[in-house]
């Protein structure tokens, strides 16, 4: 129903009575009305930027943290593995090694205790990694392939590849023999080492141990029952067939083993504790391991990697894992020297270019080091 005007003479209407007076009169609170809406693109209530800027650096923090706890230990959803990277920042920087693939020389020295003075190389696997492409390639060189051996002098004689690191070794320069090793390589097959890594078969048990072994499949059972590592105490070494967990001990006697095998054999065996410990240390209940690997790698090697490099390398491999690596052997490619007075073994040159391109993945590298061994006079 319609209201009327009030008649003439009426009083006005009172106004109406303010919230903060009605409150007052009455005693109760009144709802506060909702605020209005600012016009578009106003800035927000100044609790709402505190807010944001408050959840940026938690934010950051955990970026960070993804990124550097990927950087070791990736995490693998779907076969896939996934890590959070920093832009501009390549993990090889950050570690000081170089932004593109590199080689690392491993080489394993079968020395004895009483042993004084230089040692035949017993293992060499060169490790090529690519951290752009999440890749690792392992190449094993047969310690009897003959290649041109240099000299301090400038000049080369042809012999035993192991043979490199007792012509250069000097007791006042550690880096002398490994470094004649790596110039070597590089003369016969064209490979650059750019770092090496020097240990022997006791300082590998340390670290295996400290890695808490490792696991292989054993193809054919085999065994030795006057194995010793010292030539002094004997510990008898038998391998069943199938899958086997080793300390570290068995594990090298396992890569060293060779009554009733082949040289090519004993590379195979080699690869495989190397897969196993990269296997090992690549899962992530190792984590709780790292500290004491670390310090027993650190007091086992002789190396031109800084700590921070060599941490580097680790994380490299550990993010790799055994998923993308590839594992070659020169052995495939040897052949038995008829002409020489010993025993020894030449690389056949086109079998050599396809195992050095399957595992680094690089077929020039393969090309050039055929190439270059024709060129030594060290083939069939």
């Amino acid at each position: 129903m319609g209201r009327f005007p009030p008649p003439p003479g009426s009083p006005e209407p009172a106004p109406p009575i303010p919230p903060s007076l009605q409150r007052a009169r009455s005693g109760r609170p009144v709802p506060a009305r909702p605020a209005e809406a600012g016009p578009p693109g106003a800035a927000p209530p100044a609790g709402q930027r505190d807010r944001r800027w408050f959840a940026l650096p938690i934010a950051l923090g955990v970026y960070l943290f993804l990124a550097l706890f990927t950087l070791i230990q990736p995490v693998k959803v779907l076969g896939l593995t996934l890590t959070v990277p920093i832009p501009g920042l390549s993990a090889e920087r950050l570690f000081g090694l170089p932004d593109r693939p590199f080689t690392v020389a491993i080489i394993g020295l079968d020395i004895r205790p009483t042993q004084d003075g230089p040692s035949r190389t017993d293992s060499i696997l060169l490790v090529r990694v690519d951290g752009d492409q999440n890749r690792a390639g392992v190449l094993s060189i047969p310690r009897d392939a003959m290649m041109e051996i240099p000299y301090g002098d400038g000049t080369y004689t042809d012999d035993r590849i192991n043979t490199a690191f007792v012509y250069n070794w000097s007791e006042d320069d550690n880096s002398a023999a490994p470094e004649a090793l790596a110039e070597t390589i590089e003369h016969n097959l064209g490979i650059k080492v750019d770092y090496y890594i020097v240990f022997d078969q006791r300082g590998a048990e340390k670290i295996i141990d400290a890695a808490g072994g490792v696991t292989v499949k054993v193809k054919e059972a085999f065994g030795q029952d006057d194995y010793s590592d010292d030539d002094v105490h004997v510990i008898p070494q038998f391998f069943p067939e199938g899958t086997q967990h080793l300390d570290g001990y068995e594990a090298v006697a396992y890569g060293r083993i060779r009554e009733g095998t082949s040289d090519f054999d004993r590379i195979r065996r080699q690869q495989q504790v190397a897969e196993g410990l990269v296997s090992k240390l690549s899962s992530p209940l190792s984590l709780t391991r790292l500290p004491g690997v670390w310090s027993a790698y650190d007091g086992a090697v002789d190396t031109n990697l800084s700590l921070r490099q060599s941490a580097g390398l680790f994380a490299l491999l550990k993010r790799t894992g055994t998923d993308r690596m590839v594992t070659r052997s020169l052995g495939d490619a040897s052949v038995s020297c008829t002409w020489c007075t010993a025993s020894i073994v030449l690389l056949e040159p086109v079998k050599t270019a396809q195992l050095i391109s399957e595992a680094f993945d690089d077929d020039g590298a393969g090309q050039n080091a055929a190439q270059l061994l024709v060129q030594a006079g060290v083939t069939p």
